[in-house]
């Protein structure tokens, strides 16, 4: 199981990274093509954007791993012990609750837009709603392990006492 996860997080990695260098790339085309040679080539501000979007909600899920994304703990950091693992707990789980509702919206927006394609190259603009679901499904697995992470610390017996049978 454990090879499965970190084989998805390396794919997760290796796509971002694709997604960040082929978005540079048609920037960079766009700017040559526009200033230096003076010829407007359409299609590629719309795959830049694209590509940017797979980027940041794959980008996002890499930074959830990776505890990067912004946090204002003032309140959190006066608790400790059973108190901070219930207020983690219920973070956690609003998180999933947004988390999922995102999710289910873009599942909808892919359907809705499926029969339209980009305006600048055939392909449906689904492709471009389905990063939303892609990488907040792995922020989800994330958050719900914190979730499952805090509601051990709540229930586990403080050291020196027993569970009652």
């Amino acid at each position: 199981m454990r090879a499965l996860i970190n084989l998805t997080w390396k794919l997760i990695d290796i796509t971002a990274l694709i997604a960040f260098a082929v978005m540079l790339a048609l920037v960079m085309s766009q700017v040559v093509f526009r200033y230096l040679i003076q010829v407007s080539v359409p299609w590629t501000e719309e795959a830049a954007r694209w590509f940017y979007a797979w980027q940041i909600f794959l980008g996002s899920s890499l930074a959830m791993r990776d505890r990067l994304h912004l946090q204002i703990t003032v309140l959190l950091d006066r608790f400790s012990g059973k108190p901070r693992a219930l207020l983690d707990l219920l973070t956690a789980l609003t998180g999933l609750g947004f988390l999922i509702g995102i999710i289910w919206g873009s599942f909808l927006m892919i359907r809705a837009v499926y029969p339209v394609q980009a305006g600048s190259f055939p392909v449906s603009t689904s492709y471009l709603y389905l990063s939303i679901p892609v990488g907040l499904i792995a922020m989800l697995a994330l958050a719900a392990w914190g979730a499952i992470d805090s509601a051990r610390r709540l229930f586990q017996p403080r050291a020196g006492e027993e569970r009652e049978s």
